[in-house]
């Protein structure tokens, strides 16, 4: 049912527009009607219902589409959101289901509503919008609006978006009656290779912008012709290599398209005259291009780059013959070792440990008994990478000489089985075997158990101690009973080792019978203690049962402790009852009790229970901050008064306050009412009271939810925000300070919902941009492996992680991210600072996060806790992007090139990666103000 509100809307834009006659629907409703009641509707979060209300939009043809448009107003006169959503709605709509006709329809009225329509910002978006729909009749639309100042952008995008439209292109790069600059770009977009001739004659006389569209153009679109004029750019900059001097990257980058389109000599002669240049980079981007173009003929070239003073030089060169290297080719770099210098030797030995260039096992030998530390320690690594019998013997002999712990953690990682070499290394001198002892243990080899134990009767102590170590992770199934024989014997320092080993040693066996095993050994024992922490491991029922009696009866403080050790749920009514029972054990029994009531698969009102009733016990101010920790997780009324009686006390206060705030901002229930907001108000005051940015953070998250406890139904900004000077990115109703894809990202219920994939429709940007910034919001996961992003400092229309900055916005604790990279968490600056890992709620849990960017110094806050705060510039070594030119980087966690890494500023953006998020009480404080 319309609300008042809307009917009024819709009979508004009804009597504003001209009456015309227009064919009517099946429901007698003209093309006005249809257009007001689908706006009525708008937004729509179940597809099948979008798609009607759209089906029905598109259906009114070139008039409803020109009704949608005249309803744009002026940015500072109105907000457009619903309109534009309907707009790409019917555009999106049109062009994946509509017919033919259909989409003609919907052209014909953006192209008309564009000749109508006097706001330029509404004019740009229209020609986007015609841009995702456009066919070669649309041409002459972009060009005629390609020599207007505002739209001259926009109308090139188009123009290079519609197919067929290189012919027209080229036509505006002859007459060159709009800036060479633009059209320089619409040719680097359109690679359009007909447009070099104009470029090289523009370039002469070009300003210093133009020229490097025009070289950027040249790299793509160029041939031989273009040589000349990029090398006496590159030139001319001393060939280096930033933002502001792009002519050497375009020479080279031209010089690679030539060997891809077949002319190989010509770039072959070019480059090797930067073989000899001062710049290290340089040297190594020209072998490359040589590589890439002669393959295993460019060997020697290699071989002199090998001579090369500079590391990162050497090391590309054996990195680019990695794409075409084989035995031949290992045996033709190994044989240059001997007149290498060393520290070239050690680059040789790891490119080919890393290349597991088996053949050349011999030459790794050979540097393993280098008598240069340096190079012995290389061959011992790649001995280790490359593997095979002749390695491993070669290591085996290592471990009792000077490079014995090196040949050790080679024989770890090795590439296949160390354990016949372990064996022979067991028979060794005494350093040898203990050597080998320790790579028993690490590599669990439990055949060797027999000579493990017969080393535990050593007269060398080094080995005999080596041998208790290394017995837990040696011992077999039928070593149990020896093993109880040794306990029983055992001297105070070596029953920890005999007691780890005989839990390893029955460990195969059930819960149930390693319980009986043990049970046998304690009835024969005249030490039963001995045996309560294996006992203890089994977890069992019956193990807490024996290890109570002991304790009940007999007061075994032994069995108290391994009590502790048990997980098991009947252990919380055991340590319950001891903590009520014994007064000095009171606290240790409830730092156990705690946890193990958090892990189990309670109900939350019983678990809410069973922390009241041991705050009731009075115990240290220690664990009821741990129980109030726990508390938080009960996110309940009742949870939250409990916990909010320990607010008033001093030595809780904090903790009370952040369980607090964690129950009320996601609880799954809407908390209200007066108590909550005198607690809400009182944790808020605590938060003032204590130290540091995070307390900071929480006071305004507190902010926050009092005024979402009022129900506010439109976003308002804190006091506190207000006077610091914060502005309202998004209040809940609007998207008037956006631009970009408004179809894939679009209000629902208070929230901008994602619905964009990865690089589908671009993105949503801030009109304004911003170099440094606080921005707050919060966001919630609404199915399980959300990927999204903030992206900040940003261009529009390009990849933010690599062309501005990207903070990863990722459910990383999904089981499809198993695998996923520390850089790739969550709250990380995407490729450059990993974040600490955060825990999230459960999907439809609201998170707060805050985004600080001051210079190069970037803060990510989520929950209140700081999760990122790092300097992105140190991060990468002041390198972000690589030195020598090529599309790895060294510097950067990801290994690759970011452009934009240190734009100074750029549009705060929300990068699309899938659906499945939503975003809510945007704002930003702009701190170059």
């Amino acid at each position: 049912m319309k609300t008042l509100k809307q009917i009024c809307l819709v009979w508004v834009f009804i009597l504003l527009l001209p009456i015309y006659i227009s064919a009517q629907d099946g429901r007698q409703r003209d093309y006005r009607t249809i257009v007001a009641d689908g706006l009525a509707q708008l937004p729509i979060s179940e597809t099948e219902k979008r798609n009607k209300v759209m089906l029905e939009l598109v259906n009114t043809g070139d008039k409803g589409m020109e009704m949608m448009a005249g309803m744009l107003l002026p940015a500072d006169k109105g907000r457009n959101a619903t309109v534009e959503y309907a707009i790409s709605g019917v555009v999106g709509y049109a062009t994946i289901a509509g017919n033919k006709e259909q989409r003609e329809a919907v052209r014909k009225g953006l192209i008309s509503s564009i000749d109508i329509c006097k706001d330029n910002t509404n004019r740009a978006f229209l020609l986007s919008q015609l841009q995702l729909c456009s066919t070669p009749d649309n041409i002459p639309v972009f060009i005629k609006y390609i020599g207007d100042s505002y739209l001259a952008d926009y109308a090139i995008r188009g123009l290079v978006a519609t197919p067929g439209s290189e012919a027209a292109l080229l036509e505006l790069i002859k007459k060159k009656e709009i800036s060479p600059k633009i059209l320089a770009h619409a040719a680097y977009e359109s690679k359009l290779k007909e447009a070099e001739p104009f470029l090289l004659e523009w370039s002469e006389a070009a300003d210093a912008d133009t020229r490097k569209a025009i070289f950027k153009a040249l790299s793509v679109c160029g041939s031989s012709a273009s040589l000349k004029t990029l090398s006496a750019a590159a030139k001319e900059e001393g060939y280096e290599w930033s933002k502001d001097k792009e002519a050497t990257a375009a020479y080279l980058n031209l010089l690679d398209n030539l060997i891809e389109n077949g002319e190989r000599e010509r770039a072959v002669k070019a480059v090797k005259k930067l073989l000899k240049n001062d710049k290290a980079y340089l040297r190594g981007a020209a072998l490359d291009i040589i590589l890439l173009a002669q393959g295993a003929e460019g060997m020697p070239y290699v071989r002199s780059a090998l001579r090369d003073r500079d590391i990162e030089v050497r090391n590309g060169a054996l990195h680019s013959v990695s794409a075409f290297a084989d035995d031949k080719v290992y045996a033709t770099v190994a044989g240059w070792i001997p007149s290498l210098s060393d520290e070239a030797r050690i680059d040789v030995i790891n490119w080919l440990g890393s290349r597991h260039a088996a053949s050349q096992v011999s030459a790794i030998i050979e540097a393993v008994r280098s008598g240069n530390d340096m190079v012995a320690a290389a061959g011992i690594a790649a001995a280790g990478r490359i593997g095979g019998q002749e390695a491993l013997n070669e290591l085996t002999a290592q471990l009792g000489g000077r490079h014995a712990e090196l040949a050790a953690k080679a024989m770890l990682t090795f590439n296949g089985d160390i354990k016949e070499g372990v064996k022979v290394a067991l028979n060794g001198n005494a350093d040898t075997r203990i050597q080998a002892l320790g790579l028993c243990s690490k590599r669990r080899i439990n055949d060797v158990s027999g000579q493990v134990f017969a080393m535990l009767q050593s007269e060398t102590p080094d080995i005999r101690e080596a041998a208790y170590k290394a017995l837990p992770n040696v011992v077999t199934s039928g070593d149990a009973d020896r093993l109880s024989d040794l306990l029983e014997k055992s001297d105070k320092r070596h029953i920890s080792h005999l007691q780890h080993a005989l839990k390893n040693a029955i460990n195969g066996q059930t819960p149930q019978e390693q319980c009986k095993i043990v049970e046998s050994y304690m009835a024969k024992s005249a030490f039963p203690a001995l045996y309560y922490p294996i006992l203890a491991q089994t977890n069992t029922d019956e193990a807490v049962k024996v290890l109570n009696k002991e304790f009940t009866v007999k007061g075994d403080n032994a069995a108290f402790q391994s009590l502790l050790t048990i997980n098991n749920p009947k252990m919380m009514d055991a340590l319950f009852r001891i903590a009520s029972q014994k007064p000095a054990l009171k606290d240790q029994a409830l730092e156990r009790y705690i946890p193990l009531v958090s892990k189990s698969s309670l109900k939350s009102g019983r678990k809410l229970q069973l922390y009241q009733q041991a705050l009731n016990l009075n115990p240290s101010v220690k664990v009821q901050k741990q129980t109030l920790k726990a508390l938080a997780g009960i996110r309940k009324y009742p949870s939250l008064m409990l916990v909010s009686k320990y607010l008033n006390r001093s030595e809780t206060a904090a903790e009370a306050a952040a369980a607090v705030k964690t129950i009320v901002a996601k609880s799954d229930e809407r908390l209200g009412g007066d108590s909550v907001k005198i607690i809400l108000e009182k944790t808020r005051e605590v938060y003032k009271t204590l130290p540091g940015a995070d307390a900071g953070y929480a006071v305004d998250e507190i902010t926050n939810l009092l005024s979402k406890l009022l129900s506010a139904p439109i976003f308002v900004l804190p006091e506190e925000e207000k006077k610091q000077g914060f502005e309202v990115l998004f209040d809940g109703t609007s998207l008037h300070k956006w631009t970009g894809n408004k179809s894939s990202y679009v209000i629902e219920n208070g929230n901008i919902y994602v619905s964009a994939g990865y690089g589908s429709g671009g993105n949503l940007y801030t009109q304004k941009e911003y170099s440094d910034f606080v921005l707050r919001f919060e966001f919630c996961f609404d199915r399980e492996g959300v990927n999204n992003g903030i992206g900040i400092r940003t261009p529009m229309g390009v990849d933010a992680a690599y062309h501005g900055m990207e903070i990863q916005i990722l459910d990383h604790d999904a089981p499809i991210y198993k695998g996923l990279h520390e850089y790739q968490q969550h709250g990380s600056v995407y490729g450059i600072i990993p974040a600490k890992r955060v825990k999230f709620g459960p999907n439809g849990t609201w998170n707060v996060e805050e985004i600080r960017a001051v210079g190069d110094h970037i803060t990510v806050t989520v929950n209140g806790e700081v999760i990122l705060d790092g300097n992105i510039r140190t991060a990468c070594k002041g390198h972000n992007v690589s030195k020598d030119g090529s599309k790895r980087n060294p510097y950067t966690v990801d290994h690759l090139n970011h452009p934009g890494l240190f734009n100074k500023k750029g549009h705060i953006g929300l990068c699309g990666h899938g659906a499945g998020i939503r975003f809510r009480n945007m704002r930003v404080l702009d701190l170059s103000k």
